[in-house]
């Protein structure tokens, strides 16, 4: 009886720690969520982990979305296309997943995420660009009334939101823990507009690859521990939108390091436990 009491209040206190962790660094949550599972549920399928931690990112990010409307900071016009892009992308890349075999899909996870957590240490923040030259002017004003100004390459940026589209969609996250960087640096956008941006893109992204694991029917143990998940996710929103002020841009980016490194270790090493 005392197990069926503590359960629930342990899943939702993990629900809104990654919550509030995920949603001010600019992620979903499924880079943490998923290794919580595969050590949950060990004979859980790669496609059931996936669709569970898609499921959570979706809520997440509705949240996230929500908060951010209120300061005015989102690119919708970019997010559209980013999205354009990477919807493709990612339902290709979900639809991959029940195609690989659970050792090889934690391996892969592990020492992705390892390696970009490797590449945000050295640059833990992005270098400034000039307002002028080549690529698609942005003017955004957020509700303070300050201006964001800068240029987005199109071409480069439309082929590195595909690929990370598909191998977040592929590894069950949605996109964060990748697309910040890639946001950031090879998309050239600021942090401030870039943290509420992403995780627009994020929700439309996951949907849409949760969408294909309804119609393929997935199922499974992980999706029973969604709702009280949820419900630490609707504590964590207005946390995760405050620690986001605070911080700067450098603190959250290192701290987004340390858990992708953290967390793909820990996956890599539970295969060879």
């Amino acid at each position: 009886m005392l197990t069926e009491i503590i359960e629930p209040l342990l899943l939702i206190f993990i629900g809104a720690a990654i919550g509030t962790y995920a949603g001010a660094i600019g992620a979903g949550g499924g880079f943490l969520i998923a290794p919580f599972l595969l050590f949950r549920y060990p004979t859980a399928t790669a496609a059931e982990i996936t669709a569970a931690s898609l499921l959570y990112v979706v809520v997440n990010s509705a949240l996230q979305i929500l908060v951010a409307f209120k300061e005015d900071r989102i690119d919708g016009r970019l997010v559209v296309l980013l999205a354009a892009i990477g919807v493709p992308a990612a339902v290709v890349g979900g639809a991959t997943t029940g195609l690989v075999p659970r050792d090889y899909f934690a391996i892969g996870f592990g020492v992705f995420l390892v390696l970009i957590g490797m590449y945000v240490i050295v640059r833990p923040t992005a270098v400034p660009e000039p307002t002028t030259g080549y690529g698609w002017e942005r003017n955004i004003k957020d509700r303070n009334g300050t201006v964001f100004r800068f240029r987005v390459p199109l071409i480069r940026s439309a082929l590195a939101q595909a690929a990370t589209a598909f191998f977040s969609a592929l590894a069950g996250i949605g996109g964060g823990p990748i697309g910040m960087p890639v946001m950031t640096r090879v998309q050239k956008v600021p942090h401030e507009i870039a943290v509420p941006s992403m995780h627009l893109l994020i929700f439309i992204q996951s949907i849409s690859v949760t969408g294909l694991h309804i119609v393929n029917e997935t199922n499974g143990s992980p999706l029973g521990d969604l709702p009280w998940l949820a419900a630490g996710v609707i504590i964590s929103a207005p946390l995760a939108a405050k620690f986001r002020r605070i911080a700067g841009e450098g603190k959250l980016m290192r701290a987004l390091a340390i858990g992708l490194i953290a967390i793909g270790a820990s996956a890599v090493f539970d295969i060879f436990r």
